[in-house]
């Protein structure tokens, strides 16, 4: 009988720590989740997040708070979150830097975008727009390609920095109009639009948010937006695609978990996350910062367009022969 009650203890000791995983699934989340941005606080990407993750705790049922952990262009935050334990409580916010850019211009990347995380769903885009001088006589994207085509050497572009998704933007727009031009690398965005705005440079990409203030001035002109649709802040600016050109080069925000996250958690932070991105309160704060929300999310669709972002970017960086870090 002593065996047989040995024997019962065993096995109901066994089916508990079987069922334990399952029951924390079920039961997640039991405390605060994190958000970690792997960018500075007061940046596009934290901005946009502080104002969803209380949107975001409404609808998960637990605090969602920010967490910077910036430097490396994102690969401290995102190196992070990968060794983190892959129950649903630590999530990166990825971007196009983090998932697409920083694979193609780094040789030993310390983590892979596709194996090392769960792609739980692409909730923003960030369009970037084509912005010129006042003083460059162009007013769409075609009379650009013109002058850039006749003298190339009177009309550089400008970054945020050699690899950044400024630079690549410029690039890619060079592969695809087949015009040559200098790029002059600056650190940081602001200094480059300061040049923009003096003339000293000829174009640039950025974003809605970097360019308004300019274009409301009048020493700036948007020529495009570098996305598949227009942008609902701004509806009257064509594509640079509806112009001829096919330059996509959004920035954009993307939730991801450590890999081996158990799928019922990626699911609940996905319903937390489609919620959230369809606040209507919300949606028109985002379009203010130049920020689209996604409103359709899909793990598996976001799974296949990281994979596309980084064949993208490779592909623009052999091109235009950059050296890798």
């Amino acid at each position: 009988m002593k065996k047989l009650s040995s024997l019962s203890l065993v096995l109901s000791a066994a089916a508990f720590s079987l069922c334990g995983p399952v029951l924390a699934q079920s039961s997640y989340p039991e405390r605060a989740v994190r958000l970690i941005v792997p960018f500075s606080a007061g940046g596009g990407q934290d901005i946009f997040m502080r104002h969803a993750a209380p949107i975001i705790s409404e609808h998960l049922g637990q605090t969602v708070f920010i967490e910077n952990k910036p430097g490396a262009a994102g690969v401290i935050g995102a190196n992070y979150v990968k060794a983190s334990r892959p129950d649903g409580y630590t999530l990166l916010v990825g971007t196009a830097a983090t998932h697409g850019m920083l694979q193609a211009m780094t040789k030993d990347l310390s983590f892979d975008a596709e194996k090392d995380f769960e792609p739980i769903g692409l909730i923003a885009n960030v369009p970037l727009v084509l912005a010129v001088n006042n003083n460059v006589p162009a007013n769409n994207v075609t009379e650009l390609v013109n002058i850039l085509r006749d003298k190339p050497q009177d009309h550089p572009y400008a970054s945020s920095g050699t690899g950044a998704p400024l630079h690549l933007a410029g690039e890619l727009f060079k592969k695809e109009t087949k015009v040559e031009s200098v790029h002059v690398p600056y650190k940081g965005s602001g200094p480059a639009m300061q040049d923009l705005v003096a003339g000293r440079i000829s174009y640039m990409f950025d974003t809605f948010a970097a360019t308004n203030p300019h274009v409301e001035a009048g020493t700036l002109k948007r020529l495009g937006i570098a996305s598949e649709n227009r942008f609902a802040g701004d509806p009257e600016l064509p594509t640079l695609k509806e112009q001829g050109y096919d330059v996509v080069a959004n920035s954009w925000t993307g939730i991801f978990a450590p890999a081996g996250t158990p799928k019922e958690v990626q699911l609940k932070i996905l319903d937390a996350l489609q919620k959230t991105m369809n606040d209507e309160a919300l949606g028109k704060k985002l379009l203010v910062i130049g920020f689209e929300p996604n409103t359709q999310i899909d793990s598996e669709r976001f799974r296949q367009f990281v994979s596309n972002e980084l064949k993208k970017w490779q592909e623009v960086v052999t091109v235009a022969k950059i050296e890798r870090n």
